[in-house]
This record gives C-alpha cells, structure tokens and sequence, in this order.
C-alpha cells in the first residue's frame, strides 16, 4: 500500500507545479477573476459553459490519475475527504460533500478562492458565480464513481458573490435526452 505524502505529491519541479506527478496551473485571484468575467461578459453562456468544461475535464483527468496511483483510497468516504483536501491544500476554499452518491447529492462551501476574488474586484454578484467549482465537481464525481466527464450536472443553489451564507451545490445526473 503506497501512503500519500502531500510534501512528496504537491509540489515543484524546477517552474512547474504538480500534483502526484500531474502538472496544473495555480493562479491567483486576479487572473482567475479577470478570467471569468472576461468569458462571461464576452461569451456570456457560452464563456460559463468553457470554464465549467475546462474545470471539469482537469478535475476528471487529475483525480483519477491520482486515484489510480493511490490504490489504498477505496471507500466513498475516502475518495470525498482527498477531493476536499486537494481543493483546500490548492488554495481553493473550503468544500463539503455532503449527501452524496452514484446519482449526486450536495456539496457546501463555506469559504472560496473565487468568491473572496470576485467580491473583493467586482462586489456582490446577482447570479451564482461559481462556475469552475461547478466543472471541478462534476469532473471529480465522474472520477470517484467511475463515469465518464459530462455525466454529472452541477448546478449552484446558491452563492456567496450573492452574499448567501454559503455556497451550495446540487449533483444530478445528466439526462441528455
């Protein structure tokens, strides 16, 4: 049984920064920010739907090359807790799986990168704004349930760009009818 190290997994090679061996991109709030309301304002849906796309094939690609290096993390409760980790250690925020299983559930964030970003450039928003954990969700079910990406919807109930309490996220199963 390989154990997880996180001074070992997450960490530098010469400029880059990786993850269990997997190169990804870390950005502060400025970019990320500038980011997303650049696709929305230019794309509007369609800009939301390319940072959700993009977070979810990420998400997807580097949690199950991770899940597949880490053979120990078997159980639901095990795969949720390391995903929730991994996105706190990132500097993400904090998130909260709550209710969940193969067809979905729920997820609580109580604290975010993106929101303290947006808020603190662009001030309260009047829509959800949490598109890239929106795609970073659907992209890390898909892996710990074993499906393929765009198999999962995530749809924000409600957000603190808002100024909601809370982040709050629902998990269903897409129906491509």
């Amino acid at each position: 049984m390989k154990p997880f190290n996180w001074q070992k997994e997450l960490g530098r090679e010469g400029h880059r920064l990786v993850f269990s061996g997997q190169p990804f991109a870390m950005h502060c709030h400025h970019y990320n920010i500038n980011l997303q309301k650049m696709l929305e304002d230019a794309l509007g849906s369609s800009g939301v739907e390319i940072l959700y796309s993009a977070a979810e094939e990420s998400g997807f690609h580097n949690f199950s090359f991770m899940l597949a290096q880490f053979t120990n993390i078997k159980t639901l409760k095990s795969k949720i807790e390391m995903a929730s980790v991994i996105y706190q250690n990132c500097g993400l925020g904090i998130i909260h799986f709550q209710e969940i299983g193969p067809q979905g559930g729920r997820i609580v964030s109580p604290a975010s990168h993106h929101v303290t970003g947006w808020l603190a450039k662009h001030g309260k928003r009047d829509t959800p704004g949490c598109h890239f954990l929106c795609g970073w969700i659907a992209g890390v079910m898909a892996a710990v349930f074993n499906h393929h990406t765009g198999f999962y919807h995530v749809n924000e109930l409600s957000c603190k760009m808002m100024r909601c309490k809370e982040c709050v996220f629902e998990v269903t199963v897409k129906n491509d009818d």
